[in-house]
């Protein structure tokens, strides 16, 4: 066990499990059919979406929950209530989301893994994108056949006040573990919102990356930032 990490934390999408490109289209797609449908509404909800989407990855962690923002931002911009969309968008998650499965495989080998790194008495989190709801967390990591996986936290937009790529999202998950950033490697394969933020926090990290880094990325990449395949984390940290 190397002794200078205490927690490792993993993003999920495309890290823990594999998504066809065209699942975000798809995604929102089925998500503006369905609140269109259930609101009687003829104009398109996806713009207003995809601004309060990037409102949220600006957000700095402050008071205001990820959720109560998304509902702020979404009601106003949209001239719905909070109390109209949170119905359907709860049974959309529920009901609609699950039929994006067949466009996620899991990583082989990610179940085994995990448990490898708590029987070597690492504490283990999510930090997945916390856009989401818990319900959609919960159902991709079904698909990833994580569902049974006890992570030590999990984000999800219920409880967390900022989301990637903002530094104040991993100093949030370090504050809830009451491990200091210092002491957590996080392992995700976005540069921009998985590597180069939590190093800014303080975490060292390991960028999930099959083939070798472009220039580009190279000139990017923190000094020292290890990279390659995921289930090669376990040899990094001395488990393999």
């Amino acid at each position: 066990m190397n002794h200078d990490i205490r927690v490792v934390a993993f993003d999920l999408d495309d890290t823990l499990i594999r998504l066809d490109p065209t699942f975000v289209p798809e995604y929102v797609r089925l998500l503006d059919e369905t609140l269109r449908a259930a609101l009687a509404l003829s104009e398109p909800l996806s713009g207003h979406f995809l601004e309060v989407t990037n409102q949220m990855m600006a957000k700095m962690r402050d008071e205001e929950s990820l959720q109560d923002f998304f509902f702020r931002q979404f009601s106003e911009r949209a001239s719905l209530t909070r109390n109209q969309i949170e119905g359907p968008l709860t049974a959309f998650y529920e009901e609609i989301f699950p039929r994006l499965r067949s466009l996620a495989r899991p990583v082989y080998g990610a179940m085994g893994m995990l448990s490898q790194l708590k029987a070597a008495g690492y504490q283990v989190a999510l930090l997945t994108s916390a856009l989401f709801p818990k319900a959609a967390i919960d159902e991709r990591l079904r698909w990833a056949g994580l569902e049974g996986f006890p992570f030590d936290w999990r984000t999800a937009f219920e409880v967390v006040h900022a989301t990637k790529p903002q530094p104040g999202y991993y100093e949030e998950a370090a504050d809830a573990l009451g491990v200091p950033p210092q002491a957590w490697l996080m392992v995700g394969n976005d540069l921009v919102e998985d590597i180069i933020p939590a190093r800014s926090a303080g975490m060292a990290a390991y960028w999930v990356r099959d083939q070798k880094p472009t220039a580009e990325e190279e000139a990017t990449l923190p000094p020292g930032t290890p990279w390659g395949p995921v289930e090669a984390v376990l040899s990094h940290l001395g488990l393999a």
